[in-house]
């Protein structure tokens, strides 16, 4: 029986900065508080599996230094039950870490340093040394992923672990990053016939399809959307595309969709921006590893990332989700 999850992708250690709004070039803006924690996908994803109660093994799986970054990361790991044996430790880089601003109530803006996470390649993938067989692999997120994000005879090694995944019938969960790789497209387009859910927002929609698809009142422009969704089934996502926003997320299968709205927090609700997406990838994760209704699993995907917007962290800290 399958049970359990990995995280393979990018660890890292995130410095958040809270200001009032970022500077102009060359000038000087106040930070008002900062925190420190790890992120990353897989790292933001497991921790909060944790949080909502998954009893289940969650490995952590990439590239980090031998640095006190990498021990900050197992030790967070150790205190949320992440397995960090198959973390590959290199010599040859730090281990990676950005620095996170964001204004309250808008977007985040990120600097990223790679670091071991350059290094990410397809014997990253330990799976095949575990003594049981997962359920989930999440991988997270694509453009961020080193040399499993490089091209051969026209795809990207990364379709090398995907197809791993796949002969073993275990479920592939991919989430995207916002990012302004030039390769994005090519490089989402060259995972997907090996993904059974695609995960994405609405930033990173936009860079997929090249067109926006929100209206303007930040809800989801359906017949826009469902288009483009339709196009990446067509080539080959096995089960189906969720795209998520702060108010509402649209389930794409060949076969069905699914228009869920999330809960409307009040202004003083909202402490922070960070992390609520993969708080929704969690929850939906949580349903898909225990076989629930797809209405239930979207809700409580929703309901985990509103939760998150409450909590000053990126990850953990979230209510068990029996009571969200």
């Amino acid at each position: 029986m399958h049970q359990g999850i990995v995280g393979l992708g990018m660890w890292c250690v995130d410095t958040t900065y809270k200001l009032q709004k970022l500077p102009n070039r060359g000038q000087l803006e106040i930070v008002n508080d900062s925190f420190k924690c790890v992120g990353g996908g897989p790292s933001n994803v497991l921790t909060d599996l944790e949080s909502l109660g998954f009893k289940y093994p969650k490995v952590a799986m990439g590239s980090i230094g031998r640095d006190s970054v990498a021990e900050y990361i197992k030790a967070h790991c150790k205190k949320n039950r992440i397995q960090t044996n198959y973390l590959i430790p290199s010599l040859k880089t730090p281990t990676s870490h950005t620095v996170c601003m964001y204004e309250q109530q808008k977007e985040r803006t990120f600097l990223y340093y790679p670091g071991a996470n350059d290094l990410i390649d397809v014997k990253h993938n330990k799976i095949g040394s575990l003594n049981f067989t997962p359920k989930i692999l999440y991988i997270g997120y694509l453009t961020l992923l080193g040399k499993l994000d490089s091209f051969h005879k026209g795809q990207t090694r990364l379709t090398k672990v995907l197809e791993f995944a796949n002969k073993k019938q275990i479920l592939t969960v991919i989430d995207l990053a916002s990012s302004s790789d030039p390769k994005f497209k090519k490089i989402v387009m060259s995972a997907i016939p090996y993904t059974n859910y695609l995960l994405m927002n609405e930033i990173e929609a936009k860079l997929l399809f090249n067109k926006n698809i929100l209206n303007s009142n930040q809800t989801i422009n359906k017949s826009i959307a469902i288009i483009e969704i339709k196009k990446l089934l067509s080539k080959g996502v096995q089960n189906a595309v969720v795209l998520h926003c702060s108010k509402e997320s649209l389930y794409v299968s060949k076969d069905q969709v699914i228009v869920t709205k999330s809960p409307i927090l009040k202004k003083n609700e909202l402490v922070n921006s960070v992390g609520a997406g993969d708080a929704f990838c969690a929850g939906f994760i949580f349903g898909l590893h225990e076989n629930w209704s797809l209405n239930k699993i979207l809700a409580k995907a929703h309901a985990a990332g509103s939760a998150m917007m409450k909590i000053d962290a990126s990850s953990g800290g979230l209510p068990k989700i029996s009571n969200l």
